[in-house]
């Protein structure tokens, strides 16, 4: 720890800090910040008597963040693929103790959480950046072999068992979110394109993913209510329905900092998932603009980090979190827009949740160290 804190001091070369990317992501974590405390305050306070309680333990897992994020940006590359399997099997480990009694809670039905005493920890936010790892590194050691059927052996061993803990847990926005890392990080490695392979599998993983949605009948309620909106707006359709209240009723300017009408319990649980819907109502269709153009640097930036990458572990790397990133992004303001059926999609940097808020940051650091690392040859 001691040679790592000298590591920092000595640091000099801040020119090699990918500016516009960390200047960006600050930006949007002080937004993000700002729309979490106005939209949880009046459910915090009817809920836990203090208005500030959400923003509070956010704050928390920010700071913690940020301490990762600057401890994975003075990591090395190197070393981030000597430890990419152990990530992966870490991962699988936690996701594993949730079903172990005492440590899994339950919440509103789905057991996706590890009760750590002072908080609850997802693991499958750790899984995202695990299976990015061991597929960046298996696909860089292994080059050669990619060029036959054999190299999608691993990865898709990576993807099925990644899936299979994350169906027992029914956690189907964070399967999807897995799916799309693994096309993101195949199709950059420029792996060749065999069809008699790739069509089978993907018919094998559409019907998967049907079974999936249709195994349990409040994501077939939600497919439903997503087709018939006009139908049940006091039931299935009341959440989506709101935030199309609170987005529209913002206009171009918004009502302004802490005066939506939709957090009210209007919009149930706003700080989760439907946080941008309350942004947009405060802050209008020029603040919802501004948020949409920050995500869209951050993920240009992203992309041409990774592009400058000088070996393929880096550019994988990089390309499936901000791939990861981009579908998560577009997801969650699909679903507040009632573009696309709710999915539990959080937003990066808005919703609340201090485990995804601590692995984006992490990861984030991740990127802005391989553009430093890339920097130095």
């Amino acid at each position: 720890m001691a040679k790592f804190v000298e590591k920092i001091k000595a640091f000099k070369e801040w020119k090699l800090v990918d500016f516009p990317f960390l200047f960006t992501l600050l930006i949007l974590l002080a937004i993000g910040l700002i729309a979490l405390s106005s939209a949880s305050s009046y459910y915090a306070l009817t809920e836990t008597g203090d208005s500030m309680y959400y923003l509070k333990r956010q704050l928390m897992f920010a700071g913690i963040g940020l301490l990762g994020m600057v401890v994975a940006f003075f990591t090395e590359k190197k070393t981030y693929k000597r430890w990419s399997y152990v990530a992966f099997i870490v991962s699988i480990g936690l996701m594993a103790l949730v079903e172990v009694p005492g440590l899994g809670v339950t919440v509103k039905g789905a057991k996706r959480w590890l009760n750590l005493g002072i908080f609850q920890f997802q693991p499958s936010e750790v899984l995202k950046l695990g299976l990015i790892m061991a597929m960046a590194r298996y696909i860089s050691d292994n080059q050669k072999i990619m060029k036959s059927w054999k190299g999608y052996l691993a990865p898709l061993g990576f993807l099925a068992v990644s899936a299979l803990f994350l169906y027992f847990q029914s956690h189907m926005s964070a399967t999807l979110v897995m799916g799309v890392i693994f096309i993101v990080i195949i199709l950059a490695s420029g792996i060749k394109i065999n069809w008699k392979i790739v069509i089978p599998v993907g018919i094998v993983a559409i019907a998967a993913v049907l079974v999936f949605f249709l195994s349990e009948d409040y994501r077939r309620e939600r497919i439903t209510s997503f087709l018939n909106p006009e139908v049940d707006i006091t039931g299935s359709n009341w959440q989506p329905t709101q935030s199309l209240y609170a987005i529209g009723s913002g206009g171009f300017f918004g009502r302004g900092l802490g005066q939506s009408r939709q957090k009210y319990l209007w919009l149930p649980e706003a700080q989760n998932d439907f946080v941008f819907s309350v942004y947009a109502e405060e802050f209008g269709f020029l603040g919802a603009f501004v948020v949409v153009a920050l995500f869209t640097i951050l993920v240009y930036r992203g992309v041409a980090i990774s592009l400058k990458s000088k070996d393929m572990y880096g550019l994988l790397v990089t390309l499936g979190i901000i791939g990861m990133f981009a579908f998560q992004i577009i997801v969650n303001i699909a679903v507040v827009t009632k573009s696309c059926p709710t999915t539990g999609m959080p937003l990066p940097f808005f919703s609340y949740g201090g485990t995804s808020l601590l692995i984006n940051l992490v990861a984030m650091g991740m990127v802005l160290g391989v553009s430093k690392d890339d920097q130095k040859g």
